[in-house]
């Protein structure tokens, strides 16, 4: 799997045109309608102009409202998503951070890129019975801890049970791209020192967990070449259905190893223009040494 650009999209999805009879097209307004009054955006006037232009010209309730000029294609999709249980956030949230496009502009599209790579790890991965897989690089410019957070968001979306880990005990960046509680995380389970945890739920995308990397450790190797690490994995298995662990850039140090080791398989995200080409090929190499099945590779372009 090679991406550039940020294209992770290698094949389009087959789309069939699907025609809708009238008491389909009647039925539309009940759910969209109410939907965009929710959201302040018609009145109930808006709403019987949109349904006597609807009737006229037998299209959608979303695109009469369009014609009309009472809604943007953006409102739309925010009534569609509602509908159809998609989460995101909306644009006056401040908590997550801009970088998460599968957040804050899921109909970008960046975001269905994103889809796209989803896809394919799915497919390569995830749907042959496998829940966990590591997300490393090379550097720490080459954005794999973004990627990671994207990646934990999509797969969310599709109402997978979804575990975001940040394993970069070294340079830790998850509690700051979501804006969430650092005190106790993956370095405390594994140095014994909290008996119980609780992972940190998004309320905007409610089936994404977040586990930290917890208090700041001098010992970061070894910690995660303890035992407990592969148990604690084995673990979360049986409760979630994703399971992506951001670890530290090679450039950091060893870590990638042991944990893509105790994951099974990792991807490599790339910079382009940036990260050298003898630099994958080494972390590849090193990655198999260790027993980690490499999926793939990603070239980001930013």
């Amino acid at each position: 799997m090679d991406y550039s650009n940020n294209t992770y999209q290698l094949n389009n999805d087959h789309q069939e045109n699907v025609h809708l009879e009238n008491d389909h097209l009647e039925n539309d307004h009940v759910m969209i309608g109410d939907a965009l009054i929710a959201h302040a955006k018609l009145t109930q006037q808006d709403k019987e102009r949109i349904l006597a232009l609807q009737k006229e010209k037998n299209i959608l309730f979303g695109d009469a409202a369009k014609q009309l000029g009472l809604i943007s294609d953006a409102d739309l999709k925010k009534a569609l998503s509602q509908q159809f249980n998609y989460a995101y956030v909306h644009e006056d949230s401040r908590q997550l951070n801009q970088i998460l496009i599968a957040a804050h502009a899921p109909f970008s599209e960046e975001a269905e890129n994103l889809r796209s790579l989803r896809g394919q790890l799915l497919t390569r991965w995830f749907d042959l019975g496998n829940k966990s897989l590591a997300v490393t690089s090379a550097n720490v410019e080459d954005g794999a801890n973004q990627l990671a957070a994207n990646l934990a968001i999509v797969f969310s979306q599709l109402n997978k049970k979804t575990l975001l880990i940040d394993a970069n005990l070294r340079q830790a960046t998850q509690h700051k791209l979501f804006d969430v509680d650092t005190k106790l995380g993956l370095a405390n389970i594994l140095a014994n020192k909290q008996g119980s945890y609780q992972l940190t739920r998004q309320q905007s995308l409610p089936n994404l967990y977040i586990l930290t990397a917890g208090t700041e450790v001098p010992n970061p190797q070894e910690l995660l070449s303890k035992e407990e690490f592969a148990e604690l994995l084995l673990d979360l298995e049986k409760i979630y259905d994703i399971i992506l662990i951001d670890t530290s850039p090679l450039s950091l140090g060893s870590d990638v190893f042991t944990v893509a080791a105790k994951a099974k398989a990792a991807i490599i995200v790339a910079r382009k223009d940036y990260t050298l080409a003898a630099k994958i090929q080494k972390l590849n190499l090193q990655l198999g040494q260790a027993g980690a099945k490499v999926i793939g590779s990603i070239l980001q372009e930013f």
